[in-house]
């Protein structure tokens, strides 16, 4: 299905949604408003997707009550942003309600604890002295007391310096497909669509996936496990680079950075699919994503096309005569 009645597209109800999210914000900046009215005037299929965006989101508040629909689905279990505003997207496009919503789970029972912004990186210590910090668009529920020891990641990243229990208790780090045990040291852990992804730098842990055996690990060992099994993966340069503030390619495929790059700014970030395959190498600073897509165009010697600073692609250089 790629459009529905009236011309819109799934393409362009991607679009909608994502600009509705995005002024459903608490903090929206003239330029996100400014942007956003352009791209409605741009065609009245623009204009006519919002208008159902707006409806949508409506009807969503008959659902979620209180709850602002960004923070919502922004802790959508372990979905990514682009996995929701896709999801939402079909709604929009076939007219479901937002009943659909609640049975395919796009709204979580409850907020996170601790949630970072996109593009940020922040910091927090727990009441056991645990340092947690959160990559880009990351949620986390903590739970400390006599019961538990627990960080359950809903969704993002996070890399965790565990601090001593009095009762000798391992934390368990909680992931769509399983969880983690460790008694010290220190573990980083993103949850993936369909996948949990684990470094662990010190110490011990245990992983123990929903539907198979448990596995110890060793420092040093980076795995991949799915709620079925786990599995080695090769460990690169740049695997926790984004907690010193930097983003590291080592000869990656241009789409495969960009989508990770897209983790840490706002709007749509793509290319041309001739340039796909391109290899990036290079470390870049995190704080000025604007500056990096500079420089890797440059380097490449492909072209940067904004709509807006919200919708970018690198396309192959335009002759001009």
């Amino acid at each position: 299905m790629n459009s529905a009645a009236g011309g819109i597209t799934l393409e362009i109800a991607e679009q909608a949604m994502f600009w509705y999210l995005e002024l459903m914000e608490p903090q929206v900046s003239a330029q996100t408003r400014a942007a956003c009215q352009h791209w409605r005037q741009a065609h009245p299929l623009h204009e006519q997707a919002w208008q159902r965006a707006e409806n949508l989101g409506r009807r969503m508040g008959e659902v979620r009550q209180h709850r602002p629909l960004a923070s919502a689905t922004l802790t959508a279990g372990g979905m990514s942003r682009r996995r929701v505003i896709k999801q939402l997207s079909v709604l929009l496009v076939t007219g479901a309600g937002a009943w659909s919503l609640r049975e395919s789970g796009l709204l979580p029972p409850l907020l996170a604890d601790h949630r970072s912004a996109v593009g940020e990186q922040r910091g927090i210590l727990l009441a056991d002295a645990t340092r947690v910090q959160l990559n880009t668009d990351t949620a986390i529920d903590v739970e400390l007391g006599r019961e538990a020891r627990r960080i359950n990641l809903l969704r993002g990243e996070i890399l965790v310096t565990l601090g001593q229990d009095p009762q000798g208790r391992p934390l368990r780090v909680e992931t769509a497909q399983g969880a983690v045990n460790a008694g010290q040291g220190q573990l980083g852990v993103r949850q993936r669509e369909g996948y949990t992804q684990l470094t662990l730098l010190q110490g011990e842990a245990r992983i123990e996936p929903r539907h198979a055996p448990p596995r110890a690990l060793a420092p040093g060992e980076r795995v991949n496990f799915t709620d079925r099994e786990v599995f080695a993966r090769r460990a690169t340069e740049g695997d926790l680079a984004w907690s010193q503030g930097m983003i590291v390619a080592d000869g990656q495929r241009l789409d495969d950075f960009l989508a990770e790059l897209s983790r840490y700014r706002h709007g749509h970030l793509g290319c041309d699919p001739a340039l796909a395959g391109l290899l990036v190498s290079g470390t870049y600073p995190l704080d000025d994503t604007d500056r990096v897509l500079a420089a890797v165009s440059r380097t490449l010697g492909v072209e940067l096309h904004a709509v807006t600073r919200y919708w970018v692609t690198l396309q192959p250089v335009t002759s001009r005569t």
